[in-house]
């Protein structure tokens, strides 16, 4: 048999038992991914009805509230509190029936049923406070006692039970994954066999010392690379699980320690108080951090589809956004005639929010902020700027800013989590881009940050530029 039969037998042998092994690999990983969908699901109604069962107890607390209340403002105000709190549910319901990701459908309805009759019995208490006395209301909570305690009870019940399927769809996964490593070794070791048993013919013609040197490198490398990229994807899915199983708990101390200070106010000294305050100020900043690890293991590497996103449209969702918080502190937020960039719509506007909620956040005692935003045309990109007039960033802490948890001054001076910075970067990352700023202490800081133009606005840059 001639050297050219040979390289042909041995190149259609490693060809065809590769495309064996990329075909057998692509099944697993959708299958795999198929089964992560399902539990992805459950773990999102789980998160919908842990919500739920948190906005009941907060309008428990209001309920409580028009209990205790001496005066008719107070009614009020619990009452008004009492009825955006059954707003919140009745919302809360609908998108939890509008995601159809129910762990039972039964469960779903009788939820749903219960939680309109909750809904309608507390908005009865209200209204009976505000025209009749507090002692009515309280008389209406006192009689519905009973079905409100069996009502959350069913639907920790209906979480349980989604737990149960996330558990019992995890098991399933990791054994699906070892069942089909086993057969991947299996086909790998075959394939392993039939190309060296091809290769033992040409090993006596082109095979040297220092190529195979090269080659033992070489696969060493892509060994460590997907080894590395392998422990990176497990940390991002244990950050992700972790973060989100730690805010149950934190929610928990949150809800109880308002709850001792509504129940036992009058048996607790100030020293007791102010414990209970710290608890529920601890566990407040812990819920912001957890949410903010929880948005940054969520970003991926890639930003996921790029779609021209018109800025002017972007700013128009940001003030709704921040209509309240401009309103409270008298802050003013403009713009010029911004672009489009393509960009993920999603983690663009986010980016945009968390650049200008720190300019409004940052500010000296006293003063309000002032924010712009404007943007530059930079060849095939838009450099975009949003300037404010805070307290400034010293230029030794360029790089540190952006780290994750890095934070230059206390809670108590300005509270956050020190994930908001380290968030944009990696949006603007992931959309190819760069971010930097330029800041003078107590001068106010400009961040800029580069996207991508939409390719109908650079195949037309020549023409305009002529």
């Amino acid at each position: 048999m001639s050297l050219r039969t040979r390289i042909l037998l041995l190149v259609g042998g490693f060809v065809a038992m590769t495309l064996v092994v990329m075909l057998f690999g692509v099944s697993t990983i959708a299958d795999y991914n198929g089964m992560m969908a399902d539990y992805d699901r459950a773990s999102e109604n789980a998160y919908r009805g842990e919500r739920l069962n948190y906005l009941i107890s907060s309008a428990v607390m209001e309920s409580r509230g028009i209990y205790n209340s001496h005066t008719r403002d107070d009614v009020d105000l619990y009452a008004g509190r009492l009825d955006r709190d059954l707003d919140r549910i009745d919302a809360e319901i609908v998108q939890w029936k509008r995601a159809g990701i129910a762990t039972r459908s039964a469960d779903l309805a009788a939820v749903e049923a219960k939680t309109a009759a909750f809904i309608q019995v507390r908005r009865q208490l209200s209204q009976t406070a505000r025209t009749q006395s507090a002692a009515a209301a309280e008389e209406i909570g006192r009689n519905t006692r009973q079905a409100r305690i069996t009502f959350q009870a069913d639907i920790e019940r209906v979480v349980a039970d989604t737990r149960n399927d996330m558990l019992q769809t995890k098991a399933r996964a990791d054994t699906y994954r070892r069942e089909r490593a086993i057969t991947f070794v299996a086909i790998t070791l075959l394939w392993i066999g039939v190309t060296a048993g091809l290769g033992i013919w040409l090993v006596s013609h082109f095979i040297t010392r220092d190529l195979s040197r090269s080659r033992e490198a070489e696969a060493a490398r892509e060994k460590l690379l997907k080894e590395l990229m392998e422990s990176n994807t497990e940390l991002e899915r244990f950050a992700y699980v972790a973060s989100h199983d730690m805010q149950e708990p934190v929610r928990m101390v949150n809800i109880y320690s308002q709850m001792v200070v509504e129940d036992y106010d009058d048996k607790l000294d100030e020293r007791g108080r102010k414990y209970l305050r710290t608890i529920a100020t601890s566990a407040g900043r812990m819920q912001m951090m957890i949410q903010d690890l929880l948005n940054y293991s969520r970003l991926r590497n890639d930003p996921g589809d790029l779609v021209p996103v018109d800025l002017n449209h972007r700013m128009k969702h940001v003030r709704a956004s921040f209509a309240r918080l401009v309103e409270d502190s008298g802050a003013s937020i403009e713009n010029d005639d911004l672009p489009a960039v393509m960009a993920n719509p999603v983690q663009i506007q986010r980016l945009i929010e968390n650049l200008i909620s720190n300019g409004i956040k940052y500010q000296p005692p006293g003063q309000a902020a002032v924010i712009r935003v404007s943007a530059i045309d930079a060849g095939d990109r838009w450099t975009i700027t949003i300037a404010d007039n805070g307290i400034g960033i010293d230029a030794a802490y360029a790089g540190a800013v952006f780290e994750p948890f890095r934070r230059l001054h206390s809670w108590e001076e300005y509270s956050g989590t020190g994930l908001g910075l380290s968030i944009c970067r990696k949006i603007v990352e992931h959309h190819g881009g760069r971010l930097w700023f330029e800041s003078v202490p107590g001068g106010g800081t400009h961040f800029h940050f580069t996207l991508a133009k939409p390719p109908a606005v650079i195949a037309e840059a020549p023409t305009t530029a002529a």
